[in-house]
């Protein structure tokens, strides 16, 4: 099926539950391009080894007028060592025929004002120049030197009114 951009504005939606058919486009663009966090987080969900669903963590997905994802980005606890409240910025993917539109910039903003309250730092890989320059724009810093990840950004604390 071919994704819908007619000028319906796409919609943003929380992923609780995954519809193979409604990703396969997403999934099928991204592995023509040599990128395999779709096929990632498809497996991961089948398998119920990351379903997004332990505190603070979430899913997020764009779709169409007609239902097919178009791109998607999530938020896992990190249990870093010595670093409680970090997660990590996943599974990132807009799919081509929809760049251009502020969905990714508006897919990280949901994921990070998801994050408020339950992390204070937010890890991210990047898997080219494009992608590092990307999460630079987005608030991320550049991290030299630790192979676990390649960009960082803390939230600021929020605190209750007194």
């Amino acid at each position: 099926m071919a994704l819908v951009s007619d000028g319906v504005a796409p919609r943003l939606i929380r992923v609780h539950q995954i519809d193979t058919l409604a990703w396969a486009p997403l999934l099928a663009a991204a592995e023509a391009e040599g990128r395999r966090m779709v096929r990632r987080l498809l497996d991961e969900w089948r398998s119920a080894a990351n379903r997004y669903d332990r505190p603070g963590e979430s899913l997020w997905a764009w779709m169409d007028a007609q239902g097919q994802v178009v791109a998607v980005g999530g938020l896992n606890q990190e249990p870093a060592p010595g670093r409680r409240g970090t997660a990590r910025m996943r599974r990132f993917y807009v799919h081509p025929q929809w760049r251009g539109r502020g969905l990714a910039r508006r897919l990280v903003g949901a994921v990070l004002a998801s994050a408020q309250g339950h992390f204070d730092r937010l890890h991210v890989n990047c898997e080219s120049a494009e992608s590092a320059t990307f999460w630079s724009r987005c608030g991320f810093a550049a991290v030299e030197g630790d192979a676990r990840y390649t960009h960082c950004r803390l939230l600021p604390q929020v605190r209750a009114a007194a």
